[in-house]
């Protein structure tokens, strides 16, 4: 950063015109706010825009908020469809309004138009910068078209063909209108569309569609077959990784991650689930002082209790894993696929705990004959063990297909199922089994 602001102005300017965006935010988030300022001052007004969407919010906001009301008008009119909506609606209520007003009539509907959509679809996210011609130009018509109407913001790369009531027909790469000659056919470089997406697609169908067809980009059409708008591969793929981000956030009980933040921020950020889990861990201990002459009485109990619990800890994440997955891929909206991954996941839940606790009969048993610990029965024992081990492994797996598929359908986040309270949960059903089993064999 010293290099870059040691320049004069006229130097840094045309250095900054050949940097890229994420490059130079990532060096305005290590500089003063006088450097900044020095840094967006001599950036075109399209490259600001660029950078700032880079940027963290608390300097955005600050740069924002330093220019005239007309500055913020042509600012605003710099983003793209879909950035403006992220932009205005990362601010308080009153202030979006404020914001709304300074848009031109026809961006004021567009945006209110893409602000009706549900969040979960597709259509939340779309662009509506983008080119279409009819089909009944020519060549020169069409290339014309783009020329004149194509402005910065607009996904140029695809032209969409439509008819007169707007009706997709097709598409033309904007390489082969280029290298197309005069007396060429419009039909002849137009290619039919076979994948596309409806309004109220999901974003995970969204997603599919772009994996399975390895597109850039695919428009988003109604109910008439009428293009509403566009969306990349980049657009979907931004909203899919903060939503990644978001899920491990919530399964390890972290808060709401920021890089900038400081280790007191972030630790207040993470205390109250450790909170949460110390008051659950004490319930555990007040439960499992009813099993205290159990404790007392069979002492080999304690050597293989981490088993029991990491066992049942392990299978009831694979299940919640499993399960959270394909929820967010939407794979059990219907009745008959919800039954089938429950049936599937029990199943296997069942197979492997009954696997598991045989091993772990045998392997204690064999410990307990080499190593006298107490005087009870080394068999009795070993059974104790194995039994625990499969009962208290299926009733994990048990928890990790129920409670996320019962938290979606109260519509909480089923991502918390994967926190450290059901963690705590977990092990607090392992414990109440294997003393539960203990209590009954060597106490009743």
């Amino acid at each position: 950063m010293k290099e870059l602001m040691s320049l004069n102005d006229a130097q840094l300017k045309k250095t900054l015109s050949k940097m890229h965006p994420y490059d130079i935010a990532e060096q305005m988030k290590k500089s003063s706010s006088d450097a900044q300022m020095r840094l967006i001052k001599l950036m075109s007004l399209n490259k600001t825009v660029e950078v700032f969407l880079e940027l963290p919010t608390e300097v955005s906001r600050n740069y924002f908020s330093l220019l005239t009301e007309n500055q913020k008008k042509r600012f605003l009119q710099e983003f793209e469809m879909d950035d403006l909506k992220f932009f205005i609606t990362s601010f308080e209520e009153d202030y979006q309004f404020y914001l709304t007003g300074l848009l031109s009539n026809t961006k004021q509907a567009t945006l209110k138009a893409l602000m009706s959509y549900d969040e979960e679809t597709i259509a939340s996210i779309m662009s509506t910068d983008f080119i279409t011609i009819n089909k009944n130009s020519n060549i020169k018509e069409a290339t014309a078209h783009v020329i004149n109407n194509s402005k910065d913001s607009d996904f140029i790369d695809d032209v969409f063909v439509v008819d007169e009531n707007n009706v997709l027909i097709g598409s033309i790469n904007l390489k082969d209108l280029i290298s197309a000659r005069a007396n060429d056919s419009l039909n002849d470089i137009t290619y039919s569309i076979n994948s596309y997406l409806k309004l109220d697609d999901s974003i995970n169908q969204g997603f599919k569609k772009f994996k399975n067809y390895a597109k850039n980009v695919l428009p988003v059409l109604n109910d008439e077959m009428q293009i509403i708008g566009i969306i990349t591969a980049d657009d979907v793929l931004n909203v899919m990784v903060l939503e990644h981000e978001e899920d491990i956030e919530k399964m390890t009980g972290v808060g709401d991650y920021d890089e900038s933040s400081n280790a007191f921020v972030r630790a207040y950020q993470r205390l109250p689930w450790l909170l949460i889990s110390v008051l659950l861990n004490l319930v555990i201990a007040v439960l499992l002082s009813v099993f205290e002459k159990t404790l007392i009485e069979v002492v080999a109990l304690i050597m293989f209790q981490p088993m029991i619990l990491g066992m049942a800890g392990n299978i009831g994440t694979q299940s919640i894993a499993v399960t959270i997955l394909k929820l967010n891929q939407d794979e059990l909206e219907e009745k008959k696929a919800e039954k089938k991954h429950i049936l599937k996941e029990i199943g296997i839940g069942f197979l492997n705990s009954i696997a598991v606790g045989i091993a772990g009969f045998l392997l204690s048993y064999g410990i307990l004959k080499s190593i006298n610990i107490g005087n009870h029965s080394p068999l009795l024992l070993a059974l104790t063990i194995g039994t625990s081990l499969t009962g208290g492994m299926f009733v994990s797996a048990l928890a990790g297909v129920f409670i996320p598929i019962i938290l979606e359908k109260l519509n909480v986040d089923p991502a918390i199922a994967s926190g450290p309270i059901i963690s705590t949960l977990n092990d607090l059903f392992a414990l109440l089994i294997y003393f539960g089993i203990a209590t009954l064999i060597f106490i009743l």
